[in-house]
């Protein structure tokens, strides 16, 4: 019974129970040190989310392009095509190559964010390829 007193204190709590209560400035510590990490974290997974809305945004409205510019008769097709992907893509550069078996088009946008320059994400190039013959529209 000694030793059970020696172990409680007077509100009788064990001495174990009265260290863990005792460490809310631990936990601050803590928090503190980690807040940068997490917020790199969850700044990571905006902009990943970003690139890929940019990049989906991109196969988009580039395949709808290739399927206009396989379909139409129209001359000025190629003017059209590239008015068409500026208005709807900012800061895009489009190549277009007209051969007589296929139709290439290729846009390249650039990104300007942190995370893009560190894991060199900074562009994003997409390109779609149209077979005159077929119609049929290849991704790459």
């Amino acid at each position: 019974t000694l030793v059970r007193r020696y172990i409680m204190n007077n509100k009788g709590q064990t001495l174990v129970r009265r260290y863990i209560m005792n460490n809310k400035g631990q936990t601050l510590i803590l928090f503190v040190l980690l807040l940068p990490i997490i917020f790199i974290i969850f700044s990571l997974i905006i902009d990943l989310g970003l690139l890929h809305i940019d990049k989906r945004s991109i196969e988009n409205n580039l395949y709808d392009a290739v399927e206009y510019y396989l379909t139409s008769d129209d001359i000025n097709k190629e003017e059209k095509v590239k008015e068409v992907l500026k208005n709807n893509l900012n800061d895009i550069d489009i190549f277009i190559d007209d051969t007589s078996d296929y139709v290439l088009i290729k846009v390249t946008k650039e990104r300007n964010s942190a995370f893009s320059k560190i894991f060199n994400l900074n562009k994003v190039t997409i390109s779609y390829k149209g077979l005159k013959n077929t119609n049929k529209i290849i991704k790459g």
